[in-house]
């Protein structure tokens, strides 16, 4: 047991110089993340410029989150058949920063949804072939790759609260957005460079099935129990980040009455313990089984968030909103590792975009019941949505068995 933990230790903390494609893939989630984590904090700023209610900071996101819905499966469908991973995350990072600068320039409250709307279909894009370039250039290390791209979301969600918050002391909101825009496509080009350059050494993944053959194999996808639970866990999942990434900041700013710079540290305290978790996460799915890692997360994420939404904790609640952040990020490798390992290898990007439209419905659902919600009972009360979903899903998760390698072609139906 003992000399397990140096292995684990080498391949948490000691990058390999091999793995650069997956890491340069983890920094284009980053990118793609920043974006998403600055106007998160910006929220509360933008509203009080504008005027907004909390419904209508619901349905901006919401609307983002629908658009990211109608975008996923498709996306996958995309990749899996056409490949040009390559281009379609390129067109992610291009995307994002168009509407971003565009919101920076505007206060009127349509154009406002047009460009979360761009935004949503932006960012989303970016993940059936950023996670598949991960499984086909790293086969034999696909849950410690998915950790390090979770990892790289972790870093953007991490790094930008704070310098937004820093930021927001001596910029405006508009230019803080600005700002954010110029670093994010510096940083994109250089990530997708080396992505380029790994991919070229990569043997070419297996051709993808005709077009009849994989719409045949999509329909019995779709009647895979495991997948379909599953696809649920990471719905419920992201219906928590995404009612802690809207309702959190406004909260501590509206509620607590925190200044923009504490607002910024206590969103990088639940993003620093996320970061700590993913590739520990990722590590342990593929050493011990995803169904574990993903179970354990969840039930300890619930626990959190209740406690801190039930008691007064003081001094206590940085800590619970470390523990909060460490198990709710720590799923997500889990899941996906779990999933991709109930099909087989030419659905993986369906299988991605599967998940991520049942996680875009949910998140959709999120901002509009918490708007409604914090209107009408509190922003507390969202708080206790949050941990009563997580419940569910751990009891969802009960019924699929720990699948840790593909499916063969031919069990994909099997449940």
């Amino acid at each position: 047991m003992k000399a397990s933990f140096p292995l684990l230790r080498r391949r948490v903390l000691r990058p390999d110089p091999s793995n650069a494609g997956m890491w340069a893939i983890g920094a284009g989630h980053a990118v793609t993340h920043a974006y998403t984590a600055a106007l998160y904090l910006l929220l509360p700023f933008i509203a009080k410029d504008l005027g907004l209610t909390y419904s209508q900071i619901g349905f901006l996101l919401a609307v983002r989150q629908f658009m990211s819905t109608v975008v996923n499966l498709p996306a996958g469908i995309i990749v899996d058949t056409l490949g040009r991973r390559n281009m379609f995350m390129g067109i992610s990072l291009l995307g994002m920063a168009v509407p971003y600068l565009a919101i920076s320039a505007t206060s009127a409250f349509w154009v406002l949804a047009l460009c979360m709307a761009l935004l949503g279909i932006a960012s989303f894009l970016w993940h059936p072939a950023a996670i598949t370039s991960i499984s086909e250039m790293y086969p034999a290390s696909r849950g410690y790759g998915l950790a390090i791209h979770e990892l790289g979301a972790n870093l953007g969600d991490t790094l930008m609260p704070l310098l937004t918050g820093v930021l927001l002391g001596y910029l405006t909101w508009r230019q803080v957005m600005s700002a954010t825009v110029a670093a994010g496509v510096v940083l994109g080009v250089i990530a997708l460079q080396t992505v380029i350059r790994v991919r070229r050494r990569v043997e070419p993944a297996a051709n993808a099935p005709p077009a009849a053959g994989y719409l045949t194999g999509l329909r019995t996808l779709l009647r895979n129990t495991n997948l379909m639970i599953l696809a649920l866990v990471s719905g419920i999942r992201s219906f928590t980040q995404q009612g802690l990434q809207s309702f959190l900041p406004l909260y501590l700013v509206n509620d607590l009455k925190i200044s923009a710079v504490l607002v910024g540290f206590y969103i990088a305290v639940v993003q620093v313990s996320g970061m700590v978790a993913t590739p520990i996460a990722g590590t342990l799915s593929d050493r011990i089984g995803p169904k574990r890692v993903a179970t354990a997360g969840m039930l300890t994420t619930s626990l959190a968030v209740a406690a801190f939404a039930a008691f007064d904790l003081g001094s206590a609640f940085v800590a619970a909103l470390a523990l909060v952040g460490f198990f709710v990020y720590s799923m997500r490798p889990a899941i996906f590792r779990w999933a991709i390992g109930v099909v087989p290898r030419q659905y993986e990007g369906t299988t991605v975009g599967t998940l991520f439209t049942t996680q875009a419905l949910f998140s959709t659902l999120m901002p509009l019941i918490g708007g409604v919600i914090a209107d009408r009972i509190g922003l507390i009360a969202v708080f206790y949505l949050i941990a009563a979903s997580l419940v569910v899903g751990n009891f969802a998760m009960l019924a699929v068995p720990d699948l840790r390698r593909p499916a063969p072609t031919g069990e994909i139906a099997k449940g």
